[in-house]
């Protein structure tokens, strides 16, 4: 299988380039949504565990992410990879200064691990055009590793 990418202009923010100038960018092709119900299902086809209890223990690791990001903790799930909260802020020059208000809204972060960055390593590209939705490809590419 390939990942499938299409060429989009976007705004050219190159040094010294037109204000109205525009450039072509790579840009993934989602190709649709798995949901909860789907991902349950799959795992559930490969193991001997049901779709339900699949369902289970998912929700339990979202109760488990849930709790442990809000005490701090970084959440290492091995080859799938790491949560944890990241946050920003304005720039003061004394703690005095510095007001809670000035943390911007906080995000998790997920850093891949093994398994999904080796994947990654292999992937193979397929361009399509913007009228191309899904079928055969124009070109298909293989990424050289470590880009």
């Amino acid at each position: 299988m390939s990942v499938k990418y299409r060429l989009v202009p976007r705004k050219n923010l190159k040094a010294g380039a037109e204000p109205d100038s525009r450039l072509l960018y790579a840009s993934a092709n989602v190709s649709g949504t798995m949901d909860f119900e789907g991902v349950c299902n799959r795992i559930a086809d490969r193991s001997t565990a049901s779709d339900g209890d699949v369902a289970l223990v998912l929700k339990g690791l979202v109760k488990c992410l849930t709790e442990g990001l809000q005490r701090g903790e970084s959440i290492d799930l091995g080859d799938m990879g790491k949560f944890r909260v990241s946050l920003g802020s304005s720039g003061v020059e004394t703690p005095e200064e510095f007001n809670v208000s000035m943390i911007r809204k906080p995000r998790i972060v997920f850093f891949p691990g093994k398994a999904l960055r080796l994947m990654l390593e292999d992937i193979k590209l397929e361009r399509i055009s913007d009228e191309e939705e899904s079928g055969s490809s124009e070109n298909e590419e293989e990424i050289p590793s470590g880009e």
